[in-house]
């Protein structure tokens, strides 16, 4: 995450989901504690048009009045921050972790042990890296390879946009956590629809437990819900399903 996407759409979507899912009293998600991992960084280096996207709010308008505000005064007021997503009060009962991801392999492992700290009493942990996880892509084999940063860190120029596989795994065995949601930003390897096929079969043999749904506007992004338990992912897709039917122009489950 970085602060020039700050309310752009992909911030929309993710604010207009997580409110169905968090703040909503026929949810079975609502009152329950979020952590946010943002995986911030300041995008040293890159050379790209990432964040453009804040002509939206025509678009999406009666979605989420109270959000469509919320960002709108945002945008107008010049602060695209992320600690500023905080202070709108847009999730009630989340808190938000906002260590700069280090890019030298020795202070990543320090960050980690904090933001495991940080979310260890958590019933919902969230990871919002700017690309999602950290993948190899095998087209002939038609699969990822799951990338771990205990071998692999370094075969990502920019490791910081990612979260790798080993992380994964340990926010999801925290004591207290339900649900691990992880962001994934669908890349070109495969068509975005068989990417998440794939990616859900391959999460679903680790973790057995797997939902996902896919936000399609400007460049179509998905999150997974790993989930502890058969009647967690139950009760969590039934919301989803809901969710999919009163926005069914920009939302898909999958």
């Amino acid at each position: 995450m970085q602060d020039r996407y700050v309310a752009d759409v992909g911030d929309f979507g993710k604010f207009q989901l997580f409110r169905y899912l968090f703040h909503h009293s026929q949810s079975p998600l609502d009152g329950k504690g979020l952590a946010q991992i943002w995986f911030l960084h300041k995008g040293e280096g890159e050379r790209n048009n990432d964040g453009r996207y804040i002509d939206y709010f025509e678009r999406m308008s009666g979605t989420d009045e109270y959000l469509e505000h919320s960002l709108m005064d945002l945008l107008m007021r010049g602060r695209r921050e992320v600690e500023e997503l905080e202070r709108l009060k847009l999730l009630p009962n989340a808190t938000f972790f906002y260590d700069e991801v280090p890019r030298p392999y020795e202070d990543r492992l320090s960050w980690f042990e904090r933001a495991l700290w940080f979310a260890h009493k958590s019933d919902v942990v969230a990871v919002a890296p700017d690309n999602g996880m950290a993948l190899r892509c095998l087209r002939s084999e038609g699969r990822f390879e799951m990338l771990h940063a205990d071998r692999d860190y370094r075969q990502k120029v920019y490791p910081q946009k990612y979260i790798f596989a080993d992380e994964i795994g340990r926010l999801f065995s925290l004591p207290t956590t339900e649900i691990l949601i992880v962001y994934q930003h669908l890349g070109r390897c495969m068509s975005h629809e068989r990417q998440t096929t794939v990616l859900k079969e391959q999460l679903s043999q680790t973790y057995r437990h797997v939902a996902a749904i896919k936000h399609t506007p400007y460049s179509p992004r998905v999150f997974f819900f790993l989930c502890k338990s058969e009647i967690i992912l139950e009760n969590l897709q039934y919301r989803l399903d809901q969710f999919t039917e009163e926005y069914g122009t920009f939302w898909k489950c999958c």
